[in-house]
């Protein structure tokens, strides 16, 4: 009976002991673009702190993904860190509905997971979507805070849509729901403190981890894409969708003579859908004078590191898009110069601190004229600027700013 009753006593201090330790919950349930770096960074950050139980509530591909990255990247999986696998079903079945529905019903299965996991505070990791959901859906039972990527829209914007995110968000940040807002769009953080004295908001870094890359990796790279050393290589990295501006690039090149045409090489690194990959392809073909090399799919993190490396240039000629990408800080880090449109903030980032080359990403004669300007190498770049907006954009930086908030 000694025995038993020891034990029970131990068992009572070990859920006491728990108990006591601050509970943080990370939700979010897409699992690609920034989203599983993003949660990379975090679980690793409160991996070194034992008296903090992290739970990650993602999609089980999320676990997949993070399982075959990990020797390769050095990813860290700590013992206080738990994973809370939502059912891609489930999944499936709320991404499948309209984003009102759908913002309702996520936020309603974050407040869920949130009770079964008595989160003391939660981080959703994409602030967008779930707007709707926080102002109709249920009360979260802990404290709240989120990423704010993507605005999508300016102070001075008149339209009818911009002018309801305006009013949703200052709905939101009323509601007594969110207590930290993160915001990758730092132009617009003056504007928001003024929507809500309550909610702090607090401007984000876009984290790039760097690897070190040995020069014999960088030649392996090199060989196994077979990249010309007497062209100028240029690197569309990402989701290679219509929102990239590959089509306008590749008018572009359509215009200039083939003598030009002939001292580029296109390089392409990413997902892409099978629907645009046959169009991109089908335009492709039509330029025999364009050497074009293909990397699909996914590629690890320091193979994407030499991808840039190798580059002569970015192309971020992205459609009318006003927020930050994380491909010009990844063409920082790498000191390569980008070639990027001239609005929003990557615009903005890209003038002010002389890093590259900007024109309207909508107008194939814009991108022909600057393409002419790359290959007389009189593209402006300043490496010293590209080095300060690496570190200042460090992972280091971006959990900091998130754990001080969260503390």
């Amino acid at each position: 009976m000694q025995v038993y009753g020891n034990l029970n006593l131990l068992g009572n201090f070990v859920r006491i002991f728990m108990a006591s330790k601050k509970r943080i919950l990370l939700f979010d349930t897409i699992t690609d673009g920034h989203h599983p770096d993003y949660l990379i960074h975090l679980i690793a950050y409160y991996s070194s702190q034992p008296d903090v139980v992290l739970g990650v509530a993602s999609s089980a591909l999320f676990k997949a993904q993070f399982d075959a990255r990990q020797a390769k990247e050095g990813n860290v999986w700590g013992t206080n860190v738990e994973f809370i696998a939502i059912p891609e079903t489930r999944l499936q079945a709320i991404h499948s509905k309209s984003i009102y529905l759908r913002s309702i019903l996520e936020w309603n299965l974050f407040v869920d997971t949130a009770k079964a996991f008595q989160a003391h505070h939660a981080l959703l990791m994409f602030f967008d979507y779930l707007q709707l959901g926080i102002l109709l859906g249920k009360r979260s039972p802990c404290s709240v805070s989120s990423i704010y990527f993507r605005p999508n829209f300016t102070l001075d914007s008149t339209g009818f849509y911009p002018r309801i995110k305006k009013w949703m968000l200052a709905r939101v940040l009323q509601s007594g729901q969110i207590q930290h807002l993160f915001c990758l769009v730092k132009g617009l953080i003056p504007y928001m403190n003024g929507l809500s004295h309550s909610v702090q908001i607090h401007p984000l870094m876009d984290p790039v981890k760097s690897f070190e890359i040995s020069n014999a990796a960088r030649e392996t790279f090199k060989k196994k894409y077979d990249l010309p050393a007497h062209k100028q290589v240029a690197l569309c990295f990402g989701y290679l969708d219509d929102r990239k501006g590959l089509d306008v690039f590749l008018d572009a090149c359509a215009s200039l003579p083939i003598a030009e045409v002939e001292k580029l090489c296109l390089f392409l690194v990413g997902s892409i859908p099978a629907a645009y990959q046959a169009k991109l392809e089908k335009k492709i073909a039509a330029l025999p004078a364009l050497e074009v090399r293909r990397a699909y799919g996914y590629m690890s993190a320091p193979e994407v590191q030499i991808a840039f490396e190798s580059a002569d240039f970015i192309l971020i000629l992205y459609q009318n898009f006003l927020n930050m990408s994380s491909v010009l800080i990844r063409a920082a880090q790498a000191g390569k110069p980008s070639f990027a449109t001239e609005t929003g903030m990557i615009g903005e980032m890209m003038t002010q601190h002389e890093l590259g080359l900007t024109v309207d990403a909508t107008s194939s004669a814009a991108v022909s004229a600057g393409l002419k300007t790359i290959l007389e190498n009189k593209i402006p770049f300043s490496a010293n600027n590209a080095q300060k907006i690496a570190a200042e954009n460090s992972v280091e930086a971006f959990t900091s700013t998130i754990a001080q908030a969260l503390n």
